[in-house]
């Protein structure tokens, strides 16, 4: 619980306060259908409704406080009522306050980056747990806990969730936590009141230019996460991590294949199996098995024991931590029904991340590479035609199929990929992205390797307003086992 007049001296820029300071609020909420008795309400501006237009409601629910960025007239004087700059700042303020600061008491590292983001996560939590602490996850696949997987809206959750979590792991007793943190939660202040004690910057690469102005303005929100955190671990391959280490003032260390690095992979070896290489830090040198194969395998893990380095984990915990990871989740993951070619489901779907998980196939396949991709609807359109372009390069045969359309036209997002295709390539369109699935199946020679590319874990389809149950996973294995049995 927090008292009215405490809210006023937490809060940055108040602009006006009105009503009764001495209230008692007992819960927060940024969803007016979820407020109940002595609750405070805070009215965001989103991007399909906004908050502001349900003030009265939520007072009307039990709300005693009211935070809000624009001045609505409320008639009751009990209700306290504060206007702010930001009210996406103040929900995120307000919320670490009423959790009692959770993140200060333990040791979260973020993730940012345009790829790799999940995969470095779930390494970070099996190093922490192979170190014998105890250790969560919050990302993509949702909210991980004492071995128990909680779903999750968003990549990064909104600030009261995230606070709460933290609160929830404490008392769970967990200390250790890595999280994914995404552009749109850095621009969107959902995490500026989290204490990183360490950042990691992956790679940076073209996507979510539907949300951010420009390329410029999604580096630097992904910079932010850098002035949030006590240490930095940084791709020193990529060249805007090149860039952010010359921007950044907090300790650092660098991770590399190419490049001169403080950590560095020597020897790589990528196969069918995996990738090995000689992992070289401050002339200390241990080989380094990951289960994955992919360069971008050797990159998420340099990541993941870079960030272990500076917690202070030693190179041979963090070692036999990877070795023993058989994958996340739709990264990278095989499909098998005892057939005599391979399926593999990714959730690839940015134009990089295409060309990784294709190079890597074409590193190993003996036979030709069929690849089942499309592109998500209301999402940056710009992206859509190179990912074609790619498609059309690294595969030997592929279907433009529906992603997850949401409001567009799926024909029209073929369209824009199509725009990108080599005209001269093999391939065809399919709308329904479960007979898209069916056709490359049943065209599948022996040694061929089929991609099934773009939603990898999720298990729902977004078209239009609904959302209807859909995994490539289990799709894949009811057209594997019935081409089986005839």
């Amino acid at each position: 619980m927090i008292k009215g007049h405490e809210l006023i001296e937490i809060l940055k820029e108040v602009k006006k306060v009105s009503g009764n300071i001495n209230v008692t609020i007992e819960d927060i909420q940024y969803d007016s259908r979820k407020i109940k008795k002595n609750s405070l309400f805070v009215a965001i501006t989103g991007f399909k409704d906004d908050g502001h237009k349900y003030i009265n409601d939520a007072i009307i629910n039990g709300a005693c406080a009211v935070i809000s960025e624009r001045e609505v007239e409320i008639k009751q004087e009990e209700i306290l009522y504060i206007v702010v700059e930001n009210s996406r700042k103040a929900l995120s303020t307000v919320s670490d306050y009423f959790y009692e600061s959770p993140s200060k008491n333990m040791k979260i590292v973020g993730v940012t980056g345009t790829n790799g983001k999940t995969t470095t996560t779930y390494l970070i939590k099996e190093i922490f747990q192979n170190a014998g602490l105890n250790a969560g996850v919050i990302g993509t696949l949702g909210i991980f806990v004492n071995g128990v997987l909680f779903p999750s809206e968003r990549t990064t959750p909104e600030s009261l969730e995230l606070h709460k979590t933290f609160y929830e792991m404490r008392k769970n007793g967990i200390e250790y936590v890595s999280m994914e943190v995404s552009s749109h939660s850095l621009k969107l202040s959902r995490v500026d009141d989290i204490s990183f004690e360490v950042g990691v910057f992956t790679n940076l690469t073209q996507d979510h230019l539907d949300f951010h102005p420009d390329f410029e303005d999604y580096y630097l929100s992904k910079r932010k996460l850098f002035s949030l955190s006590k240490k930095a671990a940084i791709n020193a391959d990529d060249f805007h991590g090149n860039r952010l280490m010359n921007e950044i003032k907090i300790p650092s260390i660098s991770y590399a294949i190419e490049n001169d690095a403080d950590v560095k992979a020597n020897n790589v070896k990528i196969s069918e199996d995996g990738v090995s290489y000689d992992l070289i830090y401050r002339g200390e040198k241990i080989n380094i098995n990951y289960q994955v194969p992919g360069k971008f395998s050797v990159y998420n893990s340099l990541a993941a024991i870079s960030a272990a380095l500076l917690l202070g984990i030693d190179l041979n915990t963090s070692a036999k931590a990877i070795s023993k990871v058989k994958g996340v989740p739709g990264r990278f993951e095989p499909i098998k029904e005892g057939q005599n070619f391979s399926v593999i489901v990714d959730y690839a779907h940015t134009p990089d991340g295409l060309e990784n998980v294709l190079n890597t196939i074409k590193s190993f396949a003996k036979g030709r590479i069929i690849t089942v991709f499309g592109a998500g609807g209301d999402r940056d359109k710009t992206k859509r035609p190179k990912m074609g372009k790619i498609v059309s390069e690294l595969s030997d045969y592929f279907i433009i199929t529906s992603d997850n359309p949401r409001t567009e036209d799926p024909v029209k997002i073929i369209e824009d990929i199509e725009a990108g295709v080599d005209p001269a390539k093999s391939y065809e369109k399919i709308v329904d992205r479960r007979e898209a699935i069916k056709k490359a199946i049943e065209i599948a020679q022996k040694d061929d390797v089929i991609l099934i590319a773009g939603k990898g874990h999720e298990n729902y389809q977004i078209i239009k307003d609904r959302i209807i149950p859909f995994d490539d996973r289990e799709v894949a294995r009811e057209f594997l086992k019935a081409r089986g049995e005839k």
